[in-house]
């Protein structure tokens, strides 16, 4: 059946790229083995203004993959970055019975528990419909559904999808330096998560919890019960939306302060939760007459693991003290993949890029073309940043983009500074302080334990005249510092476990000289203890530095 519906598809696809001229690709990508014929009134149009309408007569899977390209323009031109701004993922609404719809998917007496359900929708996507309803109780809300197979058309997609791409990366040598076969990876993990409501509804519970002391956000209300893996029901939210200047002035809001409270709530995602919405365009962000902002439509989130926020804190670090060489050491650690010939080109490249910042004031920094620059600075040296990176600087984008409309004098890098200030004094604190000790204590207890297991095959080798030592190039001073210091806090890690264990011995025993009624062996064993300590973490805030 899957293969099937995909020749049925691969001969629509074929037809539609012929239509636009680009039956060149079909035959290369061996959707087709031969050309169509081409319709002379659309192949005489501009080849981006092509590209477009192609896009959007292949449907939702194709739109939403040039969507995610349309902020890219460290890779794309200029002018075919316009025309993919231009992809709407709005189709016309498909007539079907909504009240028949839901009553098979909750199998209830709709009667009992809606007093209305619209039959028009309010809005209409490629993946489902929308439609306005009001509960027995008389709260309102929206039902989301999904449009009856659109699944197995968009996985249909993304397997043609995944030939095509298979291609224009043999084709083009940009698409493969930035490797597009891990970005379509990371989209169809994205468009799928999109396609299942238990996932968004799963989104929306956890994005209120996070807020659920912030009376700057109206969090969105879900209601399971009426809520399935194709219907989707949740609180009507009655807002304008965040750019609609006129609706707001009615409402005597001040656009600074909405701007403020936009940019906080969504630098709180990303810095404090780790878990950010995925496309903030103004549509997704609605004012309410109390001035409080609903992020709505969260089908599709960014979220990174602990170590990603870490990642991040160290990277927004490193560029705030300008320090390239950490910096590109974080964006290693960051990188899915990385393919750096030369660092000391890309430090001086990242220096640049400092200067470019010391010599423009904060108002009139153009955030889009800052990210640009940067990720052009990665796309030269091969550089994959991990999918919640790209999502995060187009979220950036769109969120300043807002800004500046309501609010010309916006200064985005004013609004990172409180952040940044948290960051540092939380790692000031004692508990982050002994927690990277600790970690730093295991780091050095398991290459301590290797050295056991490793130390009779190396005695073997040179026994028996093996042993090579590969010295490809000198350790220079700092290398040779960096060991140096690394073998001093192993051995106070260890003095420093060893005094802690002989301590409590002590202190359990309860025997021998007594100091204000402690042990004083145990005492001095602490005090040692207590020294190694502070010694260790003085060594580690010099690493750091």
């Amino acid at each position: 059946m899957q293969q099937k519906r995909k020749l049925k598809r691969t001969l629509r696809i074929v037809s539609i790229l012929s239509k636009y001229g680009f039956q060149d690709l079909a035959i290369r990508s061996g959707l087709s083995n031969t050309a169509n014929a081409v319709d002379e009134v659309e192949s005489s149009l501009d080849l981006y203004v092509r590209i477009r309408k192609a896009i959007e007569e292949l449907g939702a899977t194709f739109i939403k993959f040039g969507q995610a390209f349309s902020s890219r323009e460290d890779l794309l031109p200029a002018e075919l970055i316009v025309e993919l701004k231009k992809l709407q993922d709005d189709v016309t609404p498909e007539e079907w019975d909504i009240k028949v719809a839901i009553q098979s998917e909750l199998t209830i007496d709709l009667d009992e528990y809606f007093s209305h359900i619209e039959l028009q929708p309010i809005a209409s996507a490629s993946i489902s419909q929308v439609y306005k309803a009001k509960l027995k109780d008389g709260s309102s809300v929206i039902l989301k559904y999904k449009r009856p197979g659109i699944r197995e058309t968009v996985e249909t997609d993304l397997l043609i999808m995944r030939d095509l791409v298979s291609v224009l990366v043999n084709y083009s040598d940009t698409l493969r330096k930035v490797n597009l076969n891990q970005v379509l990876a990371a989209f169809t993990k994205s468009l799928l998560e999109e396609l299942s409501f238990i996932k968004e509804q799963q989104n929306i519970l956890r994005f209120a919890r996070n807020f659920k002391d912030d009376g700057g956000l109206h969090p969105v209300h879900v209601y399971p019960e009426f809520s399935t893996d194709n219907l989707l029901c949740m609180s009507f939210v009655d807002g304008a939306k965040i750019t609609d200047k006129e609706k707001l002035a009615t409402w005597n809001l001040d656009f600074d302060e909405i701007v403020d409270t936009g940019l906080r709530l969504y630098l709180t995602q990303v810095i404090d939760h780790g878990f950010f919405h995925a496309d903030p365009h103004p549509g997704n962000l609605l004012v309410l007459p109390t001035g409080q902002i609903a992020f709505i439509d969260l089908g599709s989130m960014g979220a990174m693991m602990p170590s990603d926020k870490q990642n991040l804190e160290n990277f927004v670090l490193h560029f705030i003290q300008k320090d390239a060489k950490r910096l590109v050491e974080t964006i290693e650690k960051m990188a899915l993949n990385a393919k750096i010939d030369n660092p000391s080109q890309l430090e001086r490249d990242l220096y640049e890029i400092f200067e470019l910042l010391d010599t423009q004031s904060l108002e009139n920094i153009d955030i889009k073309d800052f990210f640009t620059r940067f990720s052009r600075i990665l796309n030269t040296n091969e550089i994959l940043m991990p999918d919640y990176v790209y999502l995060l600087v187009r979220g950036i984008v769109l969120i300043e983009g807002i800004g500046r409309e309501l609010s010309p004098g916006i200064n985005i890098v004013d609004a990172v500074r409180p952040y940044v200030n948290k960051i540092i004094l939380a790692r000031l604190q004692p508990e982050y302080l002994m927690k990277q000790a600790l970690q730093e204590i295991r780091y050095y207890k398991d290459s301590l334990r290797i050295i056991p297991e490793e130390l009779p095959s190396i005695l073997k080798k040179l026994n028996a005249g093996n042993l090579k030592l590969n010295n490809e190039r000198s350790y220079s001073r700092e290398t040779r510092s960096l060991i140096q210091r690394s073998i001093k806090m192993l051995a106070l890690s260890l003095f420093f476990l060893g005094s802690i264990i002989a301590a409590s011995l002590f202190f359990i025993a309860n025997v021998g000289i007594k100091v204000f009624g402690l042990p004083l062996l145990g005492v001095i064993c602490l005090l040692i203890s207590m020294t190694c300590l502070v010694l260790f973490f003085y060594m580690l805030i010099q690493r750091k530095r």
